[in-house]
This record gives structure tokens, sequence and C-alpha cells, in this order.
């Protein structure tokens, strides 16, 4: 939670690894990275379900911005829990979260049911189950600040989990009174990028950030 937030500390080939993960999906500021939540776990269907946000804050936290796409899954569907990983290495993990709820956020580590469809994950946030105690109401958005005892960055939760159809994630939500399925609980994930693409949006980057320090030598 101190020190400097800047990606570069950590080493140009590590920044370059996650400003490709950007570019894949969509980053939106340095810093800030977007990532689709594309995939239901159980039937394999896709679409934009919803959309994950991560940005990187003042102190060494990252700010999760969370939103569900009602299109696509109906106007009651719940936001129950995210699932993420993070390095072993971090101690002291917390949540804190300004959002006007009836219920506090809560973070669960080494969470036992982790994801769903055989997936697992080292940390769960609990956004409340339902309009009643201790729910918070149907949420389509939720937000929270994640901190530790070190700093943290994009590349620290770029860390993927597996369903036990090899289906690999990033992130996954799971969300309840969903109308997507005839199931009205649903588990929806960030997919990892195919290894080729992610190369061919490394290099890319790679190749501008060239062509700007050429551009800016003196001559």
């Amino acid at each position: 939670m101190r020190g400097s937030t800047s990606i570069g500390s950590r080493g140009v080939a590590r920044a370059f690894g996650v400003a490709a993960l950007g570019w894949l999906f969509g980053a939106v500021a340095a810093g800030a990275t977007t990532y689709p939540l594309d995939v239901e776990f159980d039937d394999g269907l896709t679409g934009s379900f919803g959309t994950l946000e991560v940005s990187e804050v003042t102190g060494g936290d990252l700010l999760f911005e969370i939103s569900l796409n009602p299109v696509l899954l109906g106007f009651e569907a719940d936001l129950h829990e995210l699932y993420f990983n993070l390095s072993d290495a971090f101690t002291g993990v917390s949540i804190t979260s300004s959002d006007v709820v009836s219920t506090p956020y809560e973070l669960e580590a080494d969470h036992s049911v982790a994801g769903g469809a055989g997936s697992s994950f080292a940390y769960a946030v609990n956004f409340g189950d339902g309009g009643g105690a201790p729910g918070n109401g149907a949420l389509q958005s939720a937000s929270f600040v994640l901190g530790a005892d070190g700093d943290l960055t994009l590349a620290d939760l770029l860390i993927p989990s597996s369903t036990k159809q090899d289906l690999a994630v990033y992130f996954a939500a799971h969300v309840q009174s969903a109308s997507l399925t005839r199931s009205d609980s649903e588990t929806l994930g960030a997919r990892v990028p195919e290894a080729g693409t992610l190369s061919l949006g490394a290099l890319a980057l790679l190749g501008v950030w060239r062509a700007r320090r050429a551009s800016r030598r003196p001559r």
C-alpha cells in the first residue's frame, strides 16, 4: 500500500507484458486495464456479459470496478462474488469500498467454492446475496480498492486459473438471478489470451515504444 505505483519499477519486460494484455483486452489508460467478462463457464457461451476494470492508484493499491450487462443477463441479475488470484508473496491483503451498501463487502481467502466449474482462485470478494439481509440489492455494478503490505501492480493479478473444461481465465464473477440460461446462477470469466496472440501484441507495442524513443532523441 506504500511506494511508487509505476509498473516500470518492476522491469521493462514485465511492463510490456502488462501493456500487451491491455492492448488485447482494451486498455483505457496507463496503469488501467479493462478485462471483458466474455465467457460463461457451464455452457461455454460467449458474449459481452460485463467488464472488469482494474486501475493502479496512489499508494500501491488497485481499484476494481465491475459492471454487468443487463441486456444479456437481465435487469434482475445480481453480482454475488468476484474471484481473482494474487501472488503468495503478498501479506496483509484487504479491501475497502465507498459503495453505498447495506452490508460491507467481504474478502475471502483460499475460497473453498472458488469460481465454479472446477476452477480455484486464491481470493473472492463477496458483495452480499440478494435484496434482503445480508444482501445489498440486485447489484449491476460494484467497486472496491485492494491493498496489501507491498505495492500491487496489474501484473500481480495475472495468475490464471482453469476450469475442468480446461478454460483458462484470469478473473471470474458469480452472478445470481440471471436470465442467460435456464439456470439463474451463472459464473462469467475473463479469458486468458492465446500465447501467439499475446506475443504479437507485445511485439507490436515494443515497436511503438522504440519509435517513440527514437522520435524524442535530439538531432
